[in-house]
Parts: C-alpha cells; structure tokens; sequence
C-alpha cells in the first residue's frame, strides 16, 4: 500500500474526514465480531432508504450481506475494496451457492463514500428498504441476520473475489428499531449484581443469587441495566432475570445467598419471586428506558429484595471455572414522569405447550384476556396503559414471535412483530410509537416453531431442548398485574387426539378420555408417544389447541394465582396490512 500513501493521500485523507463526519449522524453501531472487534457498521434509517458504514481492520476487500437465515445462500450482498490508487469499486451481488456471489444485474446498493488508511477500509453504502428485483432482500421490522467477511488483500481486478477463509460470520441486528438513549444524567449511580457460579457438568443450570437493595435515601428511578459478562463466559450464559418478590422476603437473611434450581436448600420463599424487572437474553445489549419513566427503587412501596436467575447453558459439560457475571444497574435521583410497569403474556412454562414433531410452522398462542386486565386496570383506577417496550423469548425451536392486539373484535395493528426471531439474540425493544391498551383488550401472544429435526414431541419446559413463548412489554403506568397468560386446557388437546368424552382422573392426578374405548384412561402424555404424526394431524392438533378453552393465569403483586377456563376470542377481520 506504499504506493497508495505516496501518490494519493491527500485524496485518501478527504474520503476518511467525510467519512469521520458522517460517522456523527448514524444512530446504531454493532461489532459484527464482538469477539475480535475488527469489523464495525454503523446505520441509520432516512424514511425508506437505510445507509451503512462499515469500518474494517483490513486493507482487502469488505463484504456484508442480508440474508435469510445467517448463511451465505439467498443472501443479498455487497462487497467493495479500495485500490492502491484509490480507486473503488463496490458491487452489488447475490448468493445462490457457497461460491463467490454473482454481480447483480441491477446495481441497487449505492456507494456513498470509501476510503483507507494505514490499517482500516471505510465503506459507506446505502439502499433501498424494499426493492423489486428478485434477488435482492427486503429488510423488515424485526430481526434481520446480516453476514460479513473480508480478506487481506484487494482482488486482482475489480470483479474479482478471492475466498475470505475464516475472517467472516453472521450476526442478528435490530436495523429498523428505536435507537435507545445511552444519554446518562450527571448523577447516575450504579450497583453491580454479580454471581459467584463453580459452573456445574449440568448441560442446563438456572442459578439464583440473593441481592438486598441498598438504602437510596428516598425513592430513585433505574433508567437502565447493562450485562456484566466475564470475558470468555459469553456462550455459556443464555440469560439473566431479575426479580421481585410477592411475599415479604428477609433481604438481610438471604443477601448473597445462592442457590440452584430444585437444590435441596433452595429457599420457600424465593418461590414467591415472580414479578420480573427486567429480562436480558443472549446476544442482547443493555436496556435502557425512555426518558419519560423508570422503575422505582427506594420508595415505600418498592422492593427491598431482588433475585437474579441466570440460565448456564453448557453442552459441553465444562468444570472447574467460576463465573462471576451478572447485571449492571444504573439509577439516578431525578425522578422521570412515570414509574414503569413489566408484565408478561404469552404462555406459562409447562407441559401444556405441546409442539408435534415434524412440525415446518407450527403455531401456539397466550391470550391475556379482558377479564383479567380490566380487573387489574379498576383496582388501580387506571383506564389504560401505555406500551412503550417489547420483549419476546422462545427457545432453539422458535422462529417467529408475534403480538397481537384486539379491540372490540376489531384486530388492531400488530404491537410486535418478528418474522426472523433468532434464539441467540433476543433483546428489549422500544416501539416506534407507544400503543394505548384499554380496559376489554386482548393481548395475543404467537409463536411459530420449526421441529423438522425433531422425532419426538417438544414440550414447554426450563431447558433449551424445551420451548417457552413469552411476550413481556413495558408499559406506565404501573399497576399490580404481573402475569396475564393462558395456556391450552389438556381436554381440548384430548379432543383434538380424537377423545369424545373427558374427564378428570384422581388416579392419574391428569384428564383422561372416557371415550372411544381404546383412549379410555390414558393420559395426554401416554397418548402422544402413540401418534404417527403427519401433516393432517398436526394441524388438527393446532386448531384444536388454538380454539378450545385455555388454562388462564391473571397474577398480581399481592395475590396468589387466579385460574380459570375461558373460550378462544374470535376476531372478525385480519391485521390491516399484509402478513
């Protein structure tokens, strides 16, 4: 590159100067390689064109792509290097193999501005968010897998590529989505929640650890939380909660103490710790709140207690290593607007959540129902909260998540939607605009699963084998309701597998079919394993379990849990935009 230095460096050093300043005006930034940090894009979004800038440690060619499921094939891609002259060519491209892409025949990436120096490439490029050529890709709302890669060197000639090797990857962004308010007050205070985990030969560890919360002289907003991640830890940790309690629990009895799940000494009283603050997820960021509300801490009401749950993922059975990551949380004493509230819909974690193998999209849903909102909003005196923040969870089987809002049988626009979700990146998003819900809404929890690698029913469950469906939403006001969810009652299930007549066996602790003769006393489980699953079935299966009465769970702060069985909603017109 000497001859470059020599012969073009005035023209280089403008290209990097714009370059500099534009980096100002992008409001989202990632590390593509967290782990190396040697490829960084920035983004913003202007009404219906996007612009990236990538800054790479190479002085080769760059490429970065939008693809549909984080591998090279069907992605939309473009790559470009910078010459020893300071010539640049950019292309746009597809992939149809795992070979060097295509050169597109129409050229829908746009070079903006593109330069070197002594050890990085700038590339600045933007496009369209829809375009109609066929081998381009849509980006949408949501989660999109970008890919990248880049090389050493420049190509021999300005078509050509040479095989990246292993300096490329894939990774989930949020393009589209709010940017959150890193912007801290001057009196921002922190408290560092931390484990201290001998990491266990368990494939699956959810540890909790006791924190009192510290006397703040008066009450004090968290405006955010920020994962604290042991450097090398990263892939064992699938996620950390933490929690409040609905019991009055000891803070100074159980500050520090830790325990795993279903160990023998394993407090009563944390059973009780069921209200949720706040949800971090594997490749998540931290959360950070809008400026108008935060979660109140230190005033009368407010909890003197937290538990933190952390979910060890470790498939490879390592031991001897101490982990000591957790939660930062950030504070401050100016007081904002509004306390914030967190809720979660969707469905309970049980045996209920059934998935049949086999299954391409199989979809469950968790309905919050009005009786159970509007009961909560009355005790309260509340006429409707305000939704400002959605989180969504499922396990490995997840591939898309969807919450829905209806209103007097009318479906209104979609509160969330991921049509591309992503197990290992699952962050809390602030909405665009803020969603009114009122007393006699629903609130639709969906989750689509891909079970075509599985030969055996996939039931909910703790373990990442095991599936969840979750759709928590910050909302303010605050308000006592912590749960409104429901899952599918084990007779609609029995119905669905072809039983006429049900009942409940004390035998069996379980529903069982009376009729036809040959299900006669055999449990949902017994009668699952006998099933020769085929398209027809599951999807007599899904609309059975999608139709028939629910197991609703409608949970406060200060009461126990509330069941009871209610039909499905009817909706009388689809969403008002395309699916």
């Amino acid at each position: 590159m000497a001859s470059f230095w020599a012969r073009v460096w005035i023209v280089a050093a403008v290209t990097v100067t714009l370059a500099t300043c534009l980096e100002g005006k992008f409001t989202h930034s990632a590390y593509l390689d967290p782990a190396r940090e040697k490829y960084f894009l920035q983004w913003r979004l202007d009404a219906d064109t996007i612009t990236f800038r990538a800054s790479v440690a190479t002085l080769g060619y760059v490429g970065f792509g939008i693809s549909p499921n984080g591998d090279m094939i069907g992605s939309d891609i473009v790559t470009g290097f910078v010459t020893d002259h300071g010539d640049t060519f950019c292309y746009d491209r597809y992939a149809s193999a795992r070979t060097t892409p295509t050169i597109d025949a129409s050229q829908d990436w746009r070079l903006e501005a593109s330069g070197e120096n002594g050890t990085h490439t700038f590339l600045q490029f933007s496009r369209n968010l829809v375009l109609c050529d066929s081998t381009d890709r849509t980006i949408k709302a949501g989660t999109t897998r970008v890919i990248w890669a880049y090389h050493n060197q420049d190509p021999q000639h300005d078509t050509a590529l040479m095989y990246h090797g292993e300096t490329r990857g894939a990774r989930s962004l949020m393009l589209l989505d709010v940017p959150q308010n890193r912007e801290m007050p001057d009196d921002v205070q922190t408290i560092d929640l931390l484990n201290t985990y001998s990491v266990m030969k368990k494939q699956t560890v959810y540890w909790y650890r006791g924190f009192k919360v510290p006397d703040f002289g008066g009450k004090r907003h968290i405006i955010a939380f920020e994962p604290v991640l042991q450097p090398g830890h990263e892939g064992m940790i699938h996620h950390m909660d933490l929690y409040t309690c609905l019991k009055d629990v000891d803070p100074d009895m159980y500050d520090g103490v830790q325990h795993a799940r279903h160990s023998r000494d394993f407090p009563e009283d944390w059973h009780s710790c069921k209200i949720r603050l706040v949800a971090w997820e594997v490749g998540g960021e931290g959360i950070y709140y809008p400026e108008k509300a935060g979660l109140s801490v230190g005033g009368p009401d407010d909890p003197t207690f937290f538990l933190m749950e952390t979910h060890y993922n470790n498939p490879q059975h390592k031991t001897g290593i101490v982990d000591r990551s957790g939660l930062r949380v950030l504070y401050t004493s100016e007081l904002r607007q509004h306390d914030l509230g967190y809720m979660q819909l969707g469905m309970e974690v049980a045996r209920t959540l059934i998935i049949p193998p086999g299954s391409q999209a199989f979809v469950t849903a968790g309905t919050c129902y009005p009786d159970c909102l509007e009961k909560a909003m009355e005790e309260e005196s509340i006429e409707k909260i305000h939704v400002i923040g959605v989180h969504f969870h499922t396990h490995l089987a997840g591939r898309k998540m969807k919450m829905r809002h209806v209103r007097n049988g009318v479906e209104l626009p979609w509160i969330r939607n991921d049509g591309n979700f992503d197990f290992n990146f699952q962050q809390t998003v602030s909405l665009q605009k803020e969603v009114e819900v009122l007393k006699g809404d629903y609130l639709i929890v969906e989750c689509t699963y891909n079970t075509t690698d599985r030969r055996k029913v996939t039931y909910g469950g703790l373990s990442t084998e095991e599936e969840m469906c979750f759709g928590h939403i910050l909302h303010y006001p605050n308000m006592k309701l912590r749960r409104c969810k429901s899952n599918p009652h084990k007779a609609s299930y029995l119905t669905a597998l072809g039983a006429t007549e049900v009942t409940f066996s004390a035998a069996e602790n379980d529903y069982v079919p009376i009729q036809p003769r040959h299900m006669a006393g055999k449990t949902i489980q017994k009668l699952l394993h006998s099933i020769d699953w085929d398209e027809n079935t599951r999807q007599t299966f899904q609309t059975q379990q999608r139709t028939g009465n629910t197991s609703v769970t409608c949970m406060k702060k200060d009461t126990s849990v509330e069941a009871y069985h209610q039909g499905d909603i009817e909706v009388c017109r689809k969403p008002p935009f395309a699916t």
